[in-house]
């Protein structure tokens, strides 16, 4: 019997004609004419979602199944011993081609992942290249006012003024960190020196108000203005009031210090000297009650000398009639009662002197601290200069032998506009690194905030065997100070 060839024209209805497949179960056979699905847009979508959870989250490096994510929140995802002029930004988590040259000048220390400059006095802090600090500028305290003999009890001195500044910007140039010296505590007080760094002034603390009883003792005295205002003077049988000095006389936002304490007109014979103001706080005034004392206004903290909250900028106390009085929090001198000196504040903290009190002698306030300069900034990227980056990854294992990887990576431009395939590019490795095949990049917009670098389904160029080690390489090139590249996240993949 002869044979019959059978085509697709005679098989009713034909399984090749899509139009004419509703129902029933098409031979596998029948299939091969199916266009391949286009699955790049997935990938992409899976690695900016990976990226997501990983900053959400606050994860560093992850892996998923033949895929690993990198946000760079940590360097755990990076091999350091492969890689070279990668630097780490913290702060915003992105990895760009720098080589660091950190300042010099002041007492130098490491605190964490920073180098930290303290300058107990005037010395300069010189920057071979431009970078940012966060600055603690602390100024001199005033003196306390002293007393005379009949009776009178002076105003604690007030606080130098106490300047935060974080990410300020420091040019490549050697700069004159000038630090308040203290101030000595006599019968009047003294105002208290200023401290400056670059365009950063920090005002010198306020004078305490002499305090006097009767004019032939030169008269109770109003504090004086400053970074935080002195306290007022008093007198046992004071006929008029005296006022705190004002504070912040930079007028600054947010303040240096606050006023000093104030003494009320009265006819009490046990009343203080009013409390010199600090930088965090108004110094207390002395009531009009028997044996009213009146401590100085505390300072602030800060943790950017040892990591740890320190005071800054305690006003002095004032002159006590019957009792002692406190300096504020941040080095703020005791105010003392009969007949004795006031207490000199802490040394470096920009506290003001205590007040004296007169009985049978004069006198002198305490000396008002020497302010403090601190200078803090990320060891590892804070003073960088541009230049070309090799990114290598740490390896991951693969689960069974690659033959095509894939790349999606994110970017922004520091300066000027990167250029795919010159100025950045990938590669991948299955073998840990030995061998690599190139990748070429192609641009899939943006996320709005970051640049989307991709390439998919490359075949891995390298003979494949046993551990499959996977990582990725990328290098930034042409960096200068018109053109860098930051990396803020990779995943790399692989089938």
């Amino acid at each position: 019997m002869a044979l019959t060839k059978v085509t697709s024209g005679m098989v009713n209805p034909d399984p090749t004609n899509a139009s004419n497949l509703s129902s029933g179960s098409v031979p596998l056979a029948q299939l091969g004419n199916a266009p391949a699905t286009d699955v790049t847009g997935l990938e992409d979508d899976i690695a900016l979602l990976g990226f997501r959870v990983a900053s959400n989250g606050s994860f560093a490096k992850y892996n998923l199944v033949d895929q690993t994510v990198d946000d760079f929140q940590d360097s755990s995802g990076i091999d350091a011993s492969s890689s070279t002029n990668e630097v780490r930004y913290l702060d915003v988590n992105y990895v760009a081609g720098g080589t660091t040259s950190n300042p010099t000048g002041g007492t130098v220390t490491t605190v964490g992942t920073n180098t930290v400059h303290s300058f107990l006095t005037t010395a300069d802090f010189v920057a071979s290249v431009a970078g940012t600090v966060d600055a603690l500028v602390v100024a001199g305290g005033g003196s306390g006012g002293g007393a005379h003999y009949d009776g009178g009890r002076g105003g604690g001195g007030g606080a130098g003024g106490v300047r935060v500044m974080s990410d300020f910007a420091v040019t490549a140039a050697t700069h004159a960190a000038t630090v308040g010296a203290f101030t000595n505590g006599t019968g009047a007080g003294v105002q208290g020196n200023d401290s400056t760094f670059m365009t950063i002034t920090a005002n010198g603390g306020g004078a305490g108000g002499f305090g006097s009883n009767n004019a032939g003792g030169g008269g109770s005295q109003n504090g004086g203005d400053g970074g935080s205002g002195g306290g007022g003077g008093s007198g046992s049988q004071p006929t008029s009031a005296r006022s705190g000095g004002a504070g912040n006389d930079g007028s600054f936002d947010p303040v240096e210090g606050y006023a000093g304490g104030s003494v009320g007109a009265t006819t009490d014979s046990n009343r203080g000297g009013g409390g010199g103001g600090g930088a965090g706080q108004v110094g207390e005034s002395s009531l009009n009650t028997p044996n009213s004392l009146a401590d100085g206004g505390d300072g602030i903290q800060n943790d950017y000398r040892t990591g740890s909250d320190v005071y800054y900028g305690g006003g002095g106390g004032g002159g006590g009639a019957l009792a002692n009085t406190s300096g504020g929090q941040g080095g703020g001198g005791v105010g003392y009662a009969h007949a004795n000196h006031g207490g000199d504040a802490t040394a470096n903290t920009g506290g003001g002197g205590g007040a004296g009190a007169g009985t049978v002698q004069h006198s002198n306030g305490g000396d008002g601290a020497a302010g403090i300069i601190v200078l803090r900034y990320d060891t590892a990227s804070a003073f960088t200069s541009p230049a070309n980056l090799t990114l290598v990854s740490a390896t991951t294992a693969a689960e069974a032998a690659p033959t095509k990887g894939d790349i999606v990576l994110t970017y922004t431009n520091g300066a000027g506009t990167t250029t795919l395939d010159t100025d950045l590019t990938a590669e991948i490795s299955a073998d840990g690194g030995s061998t690599w095949t190139a990748l070429a990049l192609g641009s899939e917009g943006s996320t709005g905030s970051h640049n989307i670098a991709t390439s998919h389904d490359v075949t891995i160029s390298s003979t494949i065997t046993a551990p499959y080690n996977m990582a990725y390489r990328i290098k930034t090139l042409n960096q200068s100070g018109s053109k860098t590249t930051r990396i803020q996240a990779v995943s790399l993949g692989w089938s």
